[in-house]
């Protein structure tokens, strides 16, 4: 936790909000190692309406500067989902809070091993936070790093 920011629980009232990160997010970062196609349907996949129907199915995180959210994750059974932080944010310990935020959660779960399917933007955060790539597959021509780390 940091002074500047903090985690939370996310509700459907966040949806709007962090739709609008991981669009961003995607835009800036994810367009960098994916074509125009691939960035599209990620765009479509986290439009508000599908963002609020993801809050019902996974225990989610925003991390709020005041009331503005700067960034999100997920998880879902055993696997870390949708980890994206404002890129106006990188670099400042958002997404390292987050994640090690749902590593507890898992933990408090009792589950030993978390994944996560990883763009190949993130893959070196993952890294440096202890996962370790497994495979790596492809959904038409978008490549996903498969990775673990064993929490408990």
């Amino acid at each position: 936790m940091s002074d500047y920011y903090t985690l939370k629980s996310a509700t459907t009232e966040h949806a709007e909000g962090v739709g609008r990160i991981i669009r961003d997010a995607i835009e800036r970062v994810n367009a960098k190692d994916y074509p125009p196609a691939v960035i599209d349907r990620l765009l479509q996949n986290f439009a508000t309406e599908k963002v609020a129907a993801l809050l019902q199915q996974r225990q989610t995180l925003v991390a709020l500067v005041g009331e503005e959210i700067v960034g999100t994750g997920a998880m879902q059974g055993a696997e870390v989902k949708s980890v994206f932080v404002s890129p106006d944010w990188h670099r400042k310990g958002i997404g390292s809070a987050i994640v090690g935020e749902l590593e507890k959660i898992a933990v408090r779960h009792g589950i030993e091993t978390l994944k996560v399917s990883s763009s190949l933007s993130a893959t070196q955060f993952y890294v440096a936070l202890g996962y370790v790539e497994k495979s790596r597959i492809y959904f038409g021509a978008e490549e996903t790093v498969l990775m673990t780390k064993a929490v408990s």
